[in-house]
């Protein structure tokens, strides 16, 4: 199509809609409603609160009918799966498509599935031992996946390809399908062979670690003792979830705050505005710092590095940034569970495999803890498992909140799962309660959810509620009293799913955080919902052991992604790259691979925007913290890469010079300086929003291609005064005006500590 990139890819985008199920899959499970728009609001957020009151919450969004649970596929209900279905399957249009894409001719395409289907259907590749190779079971895994296709499909074409490459099969198949698409076939299979991800690390194979896991739930002191040997340590690293959490270990680290173990316990006073479990409660982390404990440490996110010394023997980093090549004495993961979530898991997989650490320490749930075991077999790593119980009890009160919010007092936590609820939340608790609301949501830059965080937590700051979505539930230091969900459901991209066990443990878990309240302060954490309807699902999941989590996820490589171009026919689209990764990888059984989000809008992107560049420059497009729902934001970064191909130069004011999105901060600006009362609407922070992510995207490539990206500095002083735009904004937002003691300051936060920027050190991807 001729004409310019960035309209071809906008005209696109306005009709990319979800995989709507496969024909094959029908019968025999629960039907499915598709739809592509979210329109805000969670699942739940208007609906038929009970009776008592008339201070109900009307959301922006109508009630969606809740999506009834899949019913899991029984282990024994496999062979019948597969086999009954496997015909249907082979005359896919869109399986025929992707054997085309992936290089093999139509007529050897055929043969190859006519030979397949005939011995799946007699049975040859159900037996236990052909099912256990080929790993059948996977079908019974997340029945979730299977009425969309996605998870049967990839079953059945990753079988397809392990049986064809099978040297037992190989002579049969030679007298039905030319050799080169048989050597073809092996050679894509073996480029994005995963089978043994441990043995991408072979400075920590060449190692015995002692791996101690640190497992309880929230508020249970599970991350105390760790951080304790972190700052004993010789060498160290901390890899944590947020780079606001990398930031404060870092902090508290540089300021001498965490006591080292084996240190003097000395009595001093007990840190109140603690992320950091404190265990048993004694005063080992230290409020204002003891010059004695303090220790050297870099910092080092997606996003920025700061180097207090060269020589500095400790680093606080996200967990995708840690050095596969270094040694160390201690290191310490966070929130380790996080190895089973579809987008991120990878980094912690690779951590817990990867760090080369005499002393590896991981904390978070339990869930973990029977994945971990699996992951380390055959490492040849000591495995300690040290459990920790709730330091503060949790309690369910008796009823909901039935509707009335009138009910909502100091110190409550209301949970919703979209941004549009967070507001319509807090402007209907302002205006019932008279109660000013914080609000944190994962659309809202984290240094600003930081502050909305410190002015709940300050008695005296007038905001005596927090409204926010399940951001809450990691990384910020908030003392709740109670916690209340406005639902139960989340919307998860396609439809409303039932929170999961863990999801609901986690958020209901900040309430009541131990020492975070005055003395004479109770410390049991209180939760409840909205509605009465809700509270049995409350009451199940509260009481509900955890369940062990089933997979951990992994990332491709940047040598497979690199191997499989070649592999590919020339010209091979880039979602044909990313196809050949999720079709024909072997894994572990234990492992898979994480999903890509938004995969057709990227695909689209890399083949508009960057179809000549190196393997390693799409591999970074995939990797960044692009949020490709927002379409305003994607023509940007489209702008950013066309000048990047074209220029190799990416300067930020020319690109932004003339946008909404510098103009709505300059007019935020001019209003602060009038003085009065702040005055704003969604619309203009949601603005101001997306140019904060798009200057943490850029901020994040410049420290890929320091050379190209080279305005790190004029975005660094744009992102500081963008943040200071956003939080004069949301407190403009407020309803409740006459309750202001004062403004949100107009600063940019300072550091306490003195650090030099480091431009000459490329960050290079695993």
């Amino acid at each position: 199509m001729q004409g310019s990139p960035s309209i071809y890819f906008r005209c696109r985008s306005l009709f990319q809609f979800y995989e709507r199920p496969e024909r094959w899959l029908n019968g025999g499970l629960n039907g499915l409603m598709t739809r592509r728009f979210r329109s805000g609001g969670s699942s739940g957020s208007g609906g038929d609160y009970s009776k008592p009151s008339t201070h109900k919450f009307s959301p922006g969004r109508p009630p969606q009918r809740r999506q009834q649970a899949q019913t899991p596929l029984h282990v024994d209900e496999v062979v019948e799966y597969f086999e009954s279905r496997v015909k249907s399957w082979a005359r896919s249009p869109r399986l025929h498509q992707r054997l085309d894409d992936f290089g093999i001719p139509s007529p050897d395409a055929q043969n190859l599935l006519h030979e397949f289907t005939q011995r799946v259907q007699r049975g040859e590749l159900s037996t236990p031992e052909i099912r256990e190779k080929y790993y059948l079971d996977r079908l019974s895994k997340n029945a979730a996946d299977l009425p969309i296709g996605t998870l049967a499909d990839r079953v059945y074409t990753n079988v397809l390809f392990s049986w064809a490459t099978d040297p037992a099969n190989r002579q049969f198949l030679d007298t039905i399908i030319s050799p080169s698409t048989l050597d073809s076939i092996e050679n894509l299979v073996t480029a994005v062979d995963a089978s043994y991800p441990a043995e991408n690390f072979q400075l920590a194979r060449r190692m015995r670690r002692k791996v101690i896991m640190h497992v309880g739930p929230t508020n249970s002191g599970k991350t105390y003792n760790a951080l304790r040997a972190l700052a004993a340590a010789r060498v160290g690293i901390y890899a944590g979830p947020l780079r606001l959490l990398a930031h404060e270990i870092w902090e508290r680290l540089n300021l001498g705050q965490i006591l080292p173990l084996g240190a003097e316990n000395e009595p001093t006073e007990d840190l109140v505005d603690d992320t950091i479990d404190v265990g048993d409660g004694k005063p080992a982390v230290h409020k204002n710092g003891d010059p004695r404990y303090a220790r050297l440490c870099n910092l080092i996110t997606g996003e920025e590095q700061k180097f207090v010394s060269d020589l500095a023997p400790l680093t606080s980093a996200t967990v995708e940034m840690i050095s596969f090549h270094q040694k160390y004495d201690v290191a310490v993961v966070d929130e380790v569970q996080m190895l089973a979530d579809e987008y991120r898991g990878g980094g912690w997989t690779n951590a817990i495999l990867g760090i080369a650490a005499k002393e590896l320490h991981l904390c978070g749930e339990e869930t973990a803890v029977p994945i971990v075991e699996a992951m380390l077999k055959g490492t040849g790593d000591e495995l300690i498992v040290n459990r920790y119980q709730r330091l503060a009890p949790l309690s369910i009160e008796p009823h909901s909140l039935r509707g009335d919010l009138s009910k909502i007092r100091k110190g409550d936590c209301m949970v919703t799962f979209s941004r549009k609820g967070v507001f319509g939340l807090k402007r209907k608790v302002e205006e019932v309660t008279g109660l000013r609301c914080a609000v944190v949501y994962g659309r809202l830059p984290p240094e600003v959810r930081n502050s909305q965080a410190a002015l709940f937590n300050d008695q005296d700051s007038g905001y005596d509620v927090l409204i926010g979505s399940d951001a809450i539930g990691m990384g910020l230091n908030l003392k709740i009293k109670r916690v209340i969900l406005e639902s139960v459901d989340k919307f998860d991209g396609v439809q409303e799913r039932p929170l999961s066990l863990s999801q609901t443990k986690q958020i209901a878990g900040r309430a009541g955080r131990y020492g975070a309240h005055k003395d004479g302060d109770e410390n049991v954490g209180l939760v409840a919902t909205v509605r009465e309807q809700d509270m049995p699902f409350l009451r199940r999941a509260i009481a509900a052991p955890f369940e062990p989590l089933k997979a951990a996820r992994q990332n491709p490589t940047l040598a497979s992604w690199q191997e499989a171009a070649t592999a590919l026919p020339p010209g091979a689209s880039f979602r044909t790259m990313i196809d050949v990764h999720r079709f024909c990888a072997r894994t572990n059984p234990i492992f898979e691979f994480c999903e890509i989000n938004n995969i057709d809008t990227i695909s689209e992107f890399v083949d508009t925007y960057a179809s000549d560049f190196t393997t390693a420059e799409k591999f970074t497009i995939v990797m960044a913290p692009i949020p490709w729902r927002d379409r305003r934001l994607i023509e940007v970064i489209g702008d950013f890469m066309t000048k990047y191909r074209e220029k190799f130069q990416v300067d930020l004011v020319s690109c932004l010079e003339e946008t909404m999105y510098i103009k709505a901060l300059r007019e935020t600006e001019v209003k602060m300086t009038e003085g009065g009362q702040p005055k704003s609407n969604v619309q203009a922070l949601d603005v101001l929003e997306t140019l904060h992510k798009i200057l943490v995207l850029y901020m994040w490539m410049s420290m890929r291609h320091p050379v190209a990206w080279s305005s790190h500095d004029d975005v660094s002083k744009l992102k500081a005064r963008t943040e200071v735009a956003l939080e004069w904004s949301l407190e403009g937002l407020t309803e409740a005006q006459e309750l202001m003691g004062h403004h949100v300051g107009r600063e940019p936060r300072k550091e306490k500590i003195s650090f030099s920027k480091r431009r000459d050190r490329k960050i290079v991807l695993p």
